[in-house]
């Protein structure tokens, strides 16, 4: 089970379930996996009946900014490197993984997959995040 967002307010792209364009994506803990389950539907397409690669990339990287959250940690992604392997069609439900490799200070190394339903791994990516303080994060200004 997964704790919820402090501000209820959260419109998060990948997350959020109060985001009417996001992608609404909800996430499990599976020991040290966090797992989710996404059926891509034709508005997530780049090419005729193909998922966006960038989508693909933001539901990895959000996968892995989940787990980091399941464990207490605020970070931001700094660099991440994808590689696609093969073609990721709209209705195909996917399964989305996150696991992290290491921690050194506040640099934190994550991994994440996207596989499909027959077993094969379409895009794979390796991703490091900075630990930052919740005061360093940005603040919405007050409106007058």
């Amino acid at each position: 089970m997964t704790r919820p967002l402090k501000d209820e307010n959260n419109i998060c792209f990948g997350c959020s379930p109060n985001n009417p364009i996001g992608l609404k994506m909800g996430f499990e803990m599976y020991g040290d996996v966090c797992r989710s389950r996404f059926t891509p539907a034709r508005e997530h397409q780049s090419w005729n009946d193909v998922v966006h690669g960038g989508l693909l990339a933001t539901m990895m990287d959000e996968a892995m900014g989940k787990w980091l959250w399941e464990h207490g940690l605020t970070a931001m992604t700094a660099e991440m490197t994808i590689r696609y392997s093969a073609v990721v069609p709209v209705g195909a439900t996917l399964t989305i993984e996150s696991y992290m490799v290491s921690q050194k200070r506040k640099l934190i190394e994550m991994a994440a997959s996207i596989t499909l339903p027959d077993g094969t791994v379409a895009a794979r990516a390796k991703a490091k995040f900075l630990e930052v303080t919740p005061a360093a994060m940005p603040r919405k200004e007050e409106e007058d």
